[in-house]
């Protein structure tokens, strides 16, 4: 028989309770403001939890030992873009979940108005309403509340109804939703998922999204530059 091997609930980040921060402490790097590293904190629990699948833990593992240095912060969004105006309902559903994932979207909630959110183009099977009905934003990364180039910590909300548009995935990239949600990753059937759920889509795979009758809002975290 085979050797059954249990696995830790972090892979990179052995402090369960304030990871992030304790790494920056160890490496005598600056301290992020207190909602930003809450939410990070909060992430990593999540992300890097035995329940999260291997290879979303995994690909955020990579993720959270690149914080162990800081970006360039700030504490202002750069242009006034708008918080889209159905992301508070998206907010109180994951809050109402109380549990951790209502921590982290009342962390989300306390970060959301300091954020540039932006919208992308619409492309293949889109909902026909997608280009008004969606909009990114990124907390740590280019333009984030920590700016850096080497990787990419975000959010996408879609209002009810929508579907984004299916695409090949440039990175490897790790998802945790805060909202039930309709998927299909590399060509399989699609499969629903509810608050809470912790997946990934490979480098290179085929992805697809979609939301019903709840807006969907999800956080995502990829290495942005391959090999640093």
């Amino acid at each position: 028989m085979g050797r059954t091997i249990k696995r830790e609930a972090d892979l990179l980040i052995t402090d369960e309770k304030e990871p992030v921060k304790r790494r920056l402490r160890e490496r005598g790097a600056a301290e992020r403001p207190v909602e930003l590293d809450n939410f990070l904190n909060l992430l990593a629990r999540v992300m890097l939890h035995a329940s999260a699948s291997t290879m979303a833990s995994f690909v955020a593992g990579k993720v959270f030992q690149k914080l162990e240095r800081t970006g360039t912060l700030r504490d202002k969004r750069l242009h006034d873009t708008g918080t889209p105006s159905g992301l508070e309902d998206a907010l109180r559903i994951a809050i109402a979940a109380r549990d951790i994932h209502a921590e982290i979207a009342q962390s989300v909630w306390h970060l959301a108005e300091s954020l540039l959110w932006i919208r992308g183009r619409s492309g293949p099977f889109a909902s026909l309403n997608f280009e008004k009905a969606h909009a990114h934003s990124v907390i740590v990364g280019p333009g984030g509340l920590e700016d850096r180039a080497d990787i990419r910590i975000g959010l996408t909300y879609m209002e009810p109804y929508s579907r984004f548009p299916d695409h090949v995935q440039r990175f490897s990239r790790a998802f945790l939703l805060l909202s039930p949600c309709e998927l299909s990753i590399a060509g399989e059937s699609w499969f629903s998922t509810g608050i809470g759920g912790v997946f990934a889509a490979e480098a290179g795979q085929s992805f697809a999204m979609r939301c019903t009758t709840t807006p969907l809002l999800a956080v995502w975290c990829h290495v942005e530059e391959i090999g640093r």
